[in-house]
């Protein structure tokens, strides 16, 4: 009866390193590292338990020339979770997430939707060898596996937001880790294929995989960092989810999925995920020391769906009326440079490892201001067996993006971003014909005010 309580009493909240100097006493080296790991802890006398508060303020701001979304400030993401340690080897991640959700039967990108990450993780060997499950960012381009909060832009790049993991977070088991000195990232898994949800809509399981290498790791050269790689993802649905919204940074949707098909008795109709699904990715990431660096991405998508009614009758799977197929490719390519601080400031992009005491070298509050160009190339074609239903997004969807971006930092918990996107529609489907006819170019100013734990 007496360990709980001896175990309650040992229990200790470890503040900043800065907050112990406040106080007029000199800070203990836990705290010094728990600083250096991004934050508070609260953990037992021999860290036996160690827990990290988490949570994540998103302020965001879309403005267009054309009014056309109207233009405003929104909450992007209001996030409160911990993450944490359950003796050396079980490590866990749990958040909620409070933002508003979109109103019911708006047609919005799965980037737009609030999606934390839930899951827990065996670590046996260090970062060497990772077993976890749950919701989490799916290990499919560099993009992807690097977290919102420390994105270079406010939005992903279209090869990974919009063709490669649309869905951002998966539900499944993923195994992953650094070996060989860090000079290989290796991660893999079988997932649900349906993005965040409660079950598996069709009982089928999607394999998905990322590996990085990184040739220079263990020297101590400006190419240390250099890494490439490559992904892949291979599934199969079965009357599955409907496919993804495709839209902008600031919510242009360029590919509906949804749409009503008939003038005498219309009926409505969606683009839902049937059959097999095949990507492959590559990367390149180039920071030359800490300031300055270069990082492109390409991807390749080729996914089988069905032209089905809307809703299910009667509570059975949707009615195929068609048959279509989607394939495209699409990459970016970014240069950024920090004009005050370096890149230290942030974790290494791609990897999501577990969080450890004293795992960051840089300074927990120091000021960083980081400038970054990105292009963005998209091109589609969604073909149909049956192009009496009047997909619009049938045919040929193509996008160029630009996207220029200054972002503050205070350490890794303060952030203020501004981007400016320039759009260029082409290509035949009805969708882009109307974007077009509204003009060639579009333009966006996005604005990002942002704390995080």
């Amino acid at each position: 009866m007496r360990k709980p309580a001896m175990l309650a009493a040992r229990l200790a909240t470890v503040g900043l390193c800065a907050a112990a100097l406040s106080a007029g006493r000199p800070a203990r080296a836990e705290e010094a590292a728990s600083a250096a790991s991004g934050g508070p802890s609260l953990r037992t006398a021999g860290d036996e338990i160690v827990l990290f508060p988490t949570g994540s303020l998103q302020v965001d701001g879309a403005f267009f020339p054309r009014q056309t979304p109207k233009s405003g400030l929104f909450l992007r993401r209001a996030r409160v979770g911990v993450a944490g340690w359950l003796g050396p080897s079980f490590y866990f991640d749990l958040a909620g997430d409070f933002a508003p959700q979109p109103p019911a039967g708006a047609d919005v990108a799965p980037s737009a939707l609030p999606a934390a990450d839930a899951y827990l993780a065996f670590a046996p060997d260090g970062d060497r060898l990772i077993i976890q499950a749950g919701q989490f960012d799916a290990p499919f381009t560099l993009e992807n596996r690097t977290s919102d909060t420390a994105t270079d832009f406010t939005e992903r790049a279209m090869a990974a937001r919009t063709l490669g993991a649309p869905r951002n977070k998966e539900v499944g088991v993923m195994v992953h880790g650094l070996v060989g000195g860090d000079r290989l990232y290796y991660s893999a898994g079988l997932f649900n294929g349906e993005g965040p949800g409660f079950r598996n809509l069709d009982n089928q399981v999607d394999a998905i995989g990322r590996v990085a290498f990184s040739p220079f790791a263990a020297g101590s050269s400006a190419w240390q960092r250099f890494s490439i790689g490559g992904s892949a993802w291979a599934g199969n649905h079965l009357d599955g989810a409907v496919l993804p919204v495709q839209a902008t940074p600031g919510g242009v949707v360029f590919l509906e999925p949804h749409w009503m098909s008939g003038d005498v008795t219309p009926l409505s109709l969606a683009l839902r995920e049937q059959g097999s699904v095949r990507a492959l990715g590559g990367e390149v990431n180039l920071p030359i020391g800490s300031r300055f660096g270069l990082r492109a991405e390409v991807v390749w998508k080729r996914q089988q769906l069905a032209e089905a009614e809307a809703t299910s009758p009667a509570g059975g799977p949707p009615t195929p009326l068609g048959n279509a197929v989607l394939h495209g490719i699409a990459g970016y390519g970014e240069v950024w440079l920090w004009v005050l601080g370096d890149d230290r400031l942030l974790p290494a992009p791609g990897r999501e490892l577990p969080r450890r005491l004293g795992s960051t070298v840089g300074p927990a509050l120091g000021d960083g201001l980081m400038v970054a160009l990105r292009f963005d190339a998209l091109t589609e074609n969604l073909d149909t067996d049956n192009p009496i239903l009047s997909d619009p997004g049938t045919a040929t969807t193509r996008v160029l993006s630009g996207t220029a971006g200054v972002t503050y930092w205070r350490g890794r918990f303060v952030r203020l971003s501004a981007n400016y996107v320039l759009n260029d529609w082409g290509g035949t489907s009805q969708t882009i014909r109307a974007l077009a006819a509204g003009g060639t170019f579009e333009q966006e100013f996005l604005l990002r005010f942002a704390a995080s734990l």
